[in-house]
């Protein structure tokens, strides 16, 4: 365990990167990383890094904060965050070159780093974050605090993912110790749909195929993304629609945010091996959420979907009940 530390002291330039397109977990967990050494570690320069689009959504998260700062020509730490794979810090891939310490909570992970830190059985990088906190008696703050809460009611889809655990319940109560508006923050990721987001949902709707019952898809095309005006964030959440339908297993959702460009999300009650689905597709996630991007035409990575999930649906044992 005292390698971590160790690492920290011997190094005074230190990277944090995090996947491609980041979502709030990457995003949340990189920053509070960087104050967590900050606040805790004398003498050190820590630059965050994460390729691809940082939405509006985000912008309450990085107002203060910077990101992807002109890159030093030399590291000698990096933490890779919240990434089943190398590849998937896309252009930042490059700069690395040196020792990894590798955080993650995905199934799918490679565990490619130096020292690796990762785990299925948390529900997010900033709660795994939270615990290595503790672990170590590294200090918090209100603002180190505020981000680990928002990845982790992100990621668990305000706490209602099959992600959810006890040890999940516990870091939130520590954390709720701190000063922060949690209240503010369930509002803002939770009750502030845009109009964008709803035309979105109600095409999804509109698409909805099922297979034996127990397996939907959604699909939302380049042509309706495009005149509803939409950004990524506004795709954000709308699979969940599908996995809480009565009877539904598995659901997958098709959003072509440009042309021939296909981001795949996928969701399970438990199941069903999703990840590995997302895996073949040189994606990734767990067993509760996975995702992957496709280049090519929406309906045939449907239909390829559709094939790999299908013979797992007709392998599951129908429940009579549900036993609390």
């Amino acid at each position: 365990m005292k390698q971590l530390i160790e690492k920290i002291d011997n190094a005074k330039k230190i990277a944090i990167i995090s996947h491609i397109n980041p979502d709030a977990d990457a995003l949340c967990s990189s920053i509070a990383l960087k104050n967590i050494i900050l606040n805790n570690f004398d003498f050190k320069q820590v630059d965050v890094f994460v390729d691809g689009n940082i939405g509006e959504l985000y912008d309450p998260i990085v107002r203060n904060e910077v990101i992807n700062p002109e890159p030093l020509s030399k590291y000698d730490l990096f933490f890779i965050l919240d990434c089943p794979n190398i590849s998937r810090t896309g252009n930042y891939q490059n700069m690395i070159d040196g020792e990894i310490i590798n955080i993650d909570h995905h199934e799918t992970n490679e565990k490619f780093g130096t020292i690796n830190y990762v785990t299925p059985k948390l529900s997010s990088t900033c709660e795994y974050l939270y615990y290595l906190t503790q672990a170590y008696n590294l200090d918090l703050t209100n603002r180190i605090a505020k981000y680990l809460y928002q990845g982790i009611i992100t990621d668990t889809n305000c706490f209602t993912s099959l992600s959810m655990s006890a040890t999940t319940h516990n870091a939130v109560s520590q954390l709720l110790k701190f000063k922060f508006d949690s209240d503010a923050i369930r509002q803002y990721y939770f009750k502030n749909n845009s109009l964008s987001k709803t035309v979105l949902m109600t095409k999804a709707f509109k698409s909805i195929k099922i297979y034996k019952g127990r397996f939907l898809t959604m699909k939302i095309d380049y042509d309706t993304y495009r005149k509803a005006e939409a950004t990524y964030e506004d795709t954000l959440g709308i699979v969940d629609n599908g996995i809480n339908i009565n009877g539904i297993e598995a659901c997958a959702i098709l959003i072509e945010t440009e042309p021939n460009k296909i981001n795949v999300s996928l969701r399970n009650k438990g199941k069903v091996d999703i990840a590995n689905v997302a895996k073949e597709f040189n994606g990734g996630g767990s067993n509760a959420s996975a995702a992957f991007q496709y280049e090519g035409d929406i309906k045939d990575i449907e239909r390829q979907v559709v094939e790999k999930i299908q013979p797992l649906i007709e392998e599951i044992k129908i429940e009579d009940e549900i036993i609390f």
